[in-house]
């Protein structure tokens, strides 16, 4: 059997993509073409299906093949004798995100998965794509190139693990390991591309020590540069990423960090996830959901070190490793989820509760990315101690992807026990009981004091406000009036009755502003708390807020500060065995 697709943009501005898939020499009497229902590394079910119109089936003679729907995702075609068969339909494409399809005047983006129907039964087989791009728009794709337009995947994994940027975007080129490496930019903004180019090289070859050599033939970044309410986000690949930034993202420096952070995150998913992956990511079952329970290791420690190789490619200082990190431990120890979900919990409920969080989520559920990056710094520590200082996270990777990589074969949770007793002569099994499949706080200063690191707690504007910002409890969303977000479970607004989608309007008689609150976190806009700088601990406060257009009054007593900033600090005078597991854990 051959198969090839032609992918047309006749008229861009309509949003539809023109599909055309050709399959010869097919030698059953009935055929099922599906179009997945999520893309992989979004571990939510979208449903792409809904997007395709005018599909329709013919013979090598033009002859129609009748089509019937048989499921949501599916539909099958009784071609009989017919083994020369043309499929052709339109996929509307109209969402710009990493995860979804866009084609409009300025560009044709697509991820695979969005756009292609595969045969079930035939995922394996290989595939041939022609492009027929707009006007002189030029194409760029982590694909095989195999003429003009002309691509090939040997099988549908990749052509769908593929994305394509096709338009009269910039591309720039660097090599690595003897690698051809395409950065592509989509839009304008204050970027730098000489700066760009080099800090993304140096990222790359900070993960080329690590694992000696990088395992591909050619790797391309794609850059949307977007409006600020536009989504962001990164979605990596086998050959390449996609990430949505802000436009003016790329200065002040405290900005670009941002967007080097997600481009080392998306990179280091070149080998976890992609070549180290839990068991059940692959090959993947496109009609519906996926589940494993090592999403905590397979993004949360992707987290994690998309923060360390930032440090050790020379981008930031130890200072601002730490800095952000322990901005995201406060950030996790401010989550009641963190003691209700385990990590293993979080990771498989991914489907029901990461991409469509409730009001209560903060409260009953906490992201793998987030409690995954906490047991990436507690598992790199113990490893670091239970090997003296001779060995550590990097280690374990290292141990995984020889093992793993060559037989395409995923990982268990057996299989990483099994690891890290290899390369620690330790058995992890009470770790993983405590820390992975249940909740038990993690006590940061504990572990940081091995490094010889002080977590200090930090009121900001202590001149002013010495006893720091009486505790309400509150999060408002960024941009919707001042509608509760969420209340947190056990704090005085709880307690008080405060519910999520109340708008409140005043507080002891004055107008509720922006002067009230401040964000969650430094480098996350979207979320805000309550900051009551006009009053202290113990006052008995009045809220009035709108309840479904009713107005309700509240009383509550305002409870003790909760400190703006962990700062991590290296003691003075630490001990050698404290120097030497500093220097592991920086450097690996």
């Amino acid at each position: 059997m051959r198969l090839s697709y032609l992918l047309e943009m006749e008229n861009p501005e309509s949003h539809f993509f023109k599909v055309t898939m050709n399959v010869e020499d097919y030698s059953e009497e009935s055929m099922s073409v599906t179009m997945p229902a999520w893309t992989p590394g979004s571990y939510e079910i979208l449903d792409f299906s809904r997007h395709v119109r005018k599909i329709k089936a013919v013979n090598s003679a033009g002859e129609s093949i009748e089509l019937s729907k048989k499921d949501k995702s599916t539909w099958k075609l009784a071609n009989g004798k017919s083994r020369d068969i043309r499929i052709t339909y339109e996929v509307f494409a109209h969402d710009l995100s990493v995860h979804t399809s866009h084609l409009d005047s300025s560009h044709g983006y697509l991820n695979g998965t969005n756009i292609f129907l595969y045969i079930e039964g035939y995922k394996d087989q290989t595939a041939e794509l022609t492009i027929k791009p707009w006007k002189d728009w030029k194409v760029s794709t982590g694909l095989e190139k195999v003429g003009d337009f002309k691509y090939r995947a040997t099988n549908f994994d990749i052509l769908v693990d593929s994305p394509i940027e096709i338009g009269t975007h910039r591309s720039l080129f660097f090599n690595v390991d003897g690698k051809e490496h395409e950065i592509v930019l989509y839009g304008h903004g204050n970027e730098n591309e000489d700066k760009i180019k080099s800090d993304i090289q140096k990222i790359v070859e900070s993960f080329l020590k690590i694992f000696g050599h990088l395992p591909y033939k050619r790797y391309v970044f794609i850059f949307h540069l977007l409006s600020e309410e536009d989504s962001g986000g990164g979605l990596e690949h086998l050959n390449s990423t996609t990430i949505d930034v802000d436009r003016f993202i790329f200065s002040p420096f405290e900005s670009y960090k941002k967007f080097l952070n997600v481009v080392s995150h998306e990179y280091f998913h070149l080998w976890n996830v992609k070549r180290i992956r839990p068991a059940e990511l692959g090959p993947f079952n496109y009609k519906e959901e996926n589940y494993t329970s090592l999403l905590w290791m397979a993004e949360g420690f992707t987290n994690y070190y998309g923060r360390m190789m930032l440090l050790r490619s020379g981008l930031i200082s130890q200072k601002d490793f730490f800095k952000h990190f322990m901005e995201t431990v406060r950030f996790y120890e401010m989550q009641p989820g963190r003691l209700n979900t385990s990590a293993y919990e979080s990771s498989f409920d991914s489907w029901i509760k990461l991409y469509r969080p409730g009001p209560n989520n903060f409260n009953s559920y906490i992201s793998y990315y987030t409690k995954g990056d906490m047991l990436g710094f507690l598992l790199n520590v113990r490893i670091i101690e239970a090997t003296k200082g001779q060995k550590s996270l990097d280690d374990l990777y290292r141990h995984l992807y020889d093992k793993y990589n060559k037989d395409g074969k995923g990982y268990t949770e057996k299989d990483l026990l099994l690891a890290l007793k290899e390369i620690t002569g330790m058995d992890f099994t009470d770790f993983y009981t405590r820390f992975i499949k249940s909740t038990e706080p993690i006590d940061f200063q504990s572990e940081l004091d091995k490094l010889g690191v002080v977590l200090k707690k930090i009121f900001k504007d202590a001149d002013e406000f010495p006893e720091g910002s009486p505790y309400m409890g509150s999060i408002f969303r960024n941009g919707s009036k001042n509608t509760v977000e969420t209340v947190i479970e056990g704090s005085p607004a709880f307690k008080a009755g405060l519910s999520p989608g109340d708008e409140v309007v005043a507080i002891n008689g004055y107008r509720f502003s922006d002067r009230f609150m401040k964000p969650i976190r430094e480098d996350y806009r979207k979320l805000k708390v309550e900051k009551l700088t006009d009053f202290r601990s113990g006052d008995r406060i009045k809220l009035h807020v709108f309840r479904k257009g009713i107005l309700v009054e509240l009383e509550l007593t305002l409870g003790d500060p909760v400190c703006d900033l962990y700062e991590a600090v290296v003691r003075d005078e630490p001990t050698e065995r404290q120097k030497l597991f500093l220097e592991k854990f920086l450097k690996g």
